[in-house]
């Protein structure tokens, strides 16, 4: 097949896909752990812009820039851009088309949220990148606390690590079952486990 047939051929598999009900995506329940480990880019930062379209070979996209304030891992540079598969909202083609806006459960982006971000490596063949477990690996932060999509439910729950490292801060955040953290003893956290390894390396695979 030719490279012009090729990408007809992924862009009507995107649009066949799209246009399903009920195009649920299965996440394997993620710590942080999971989330250190699994994650090539960790940053906190402020989204600046979202934009959405479709990429040379017909997949739709949303493309996010971030306004990096702290990095942990990767993004060197003080702007970092991504593009994650799934336009921001359904748009209607000049043929009639329908394309649906996300997949379910996939993150949103608002310009001015600022957010603690675990993103997986960008995909090979597509180059689009997305967060860590979708919603969990999107922390959003305001008002001095983090929380997931999933109210950090799980996020510290059957971690192996020695609680005698952890500051008296991270120990009350470790008990922490479910709901908003402290947002700077979760940075501090995270920095010193990128750092200093704190943890055991996760055997998590991510999206199902």
């Amino acid at each position: 097949m030719n490279r012009s047939g090729s990408h007809a051929c992924v862009a009507l598999l995107a649009l066949m896909w799209m246009a399903m009900p009920g195009h649920a995506t299965t996440v394997r329940p993620m710590n942080i752990v999971d989330l250190i480990d699994n994650a090539e880019t960790i940053v906190a930062g402020r989204v600046e812009r979202v934009s959405d379209g479709f990429a040379a070979n017909g997949m739709p996209y949303t493309e996010v820039t971030i306004r990096v304030l702290d990095r942990f891992r990767g993004a060197e540079s003080e702007r970092y851009t991504f593009r994650q598969f799934g336009l921001s909202a359904p748009r209607t083609m000049p043929s009639g088309k329908v394309y649906l806006g996300r997949p379910e459960s996939w993150p949103t982006w608002n310009v001015g949220e600022v957010n603690l971000l675990f993103l997986y490596q960008k995909a090979r063949m597509t180059g689009f990148q997305t967060t860590v477990g979708l919603g969990y690996g999107k922390l959003g932060m305001g008002n001095g606390v983090a929380v997931n999509t999933y109210d950090n439910f799980g996020l510290f729950a059957n971690v192996p690590i020695d609680r005698t490292k952890l500051s008296a801060d991270e120990q009350q955040m470790f008990n922490t079952r479910n709901g908003p953290v402290n947002a700077d003893t979760l940075r501090n956290f995270v920095r010193r486990a990128v750092n200093e390894r704190l943890m055991p390396r996760s055997r998590s695979h991510g999206i199902q």
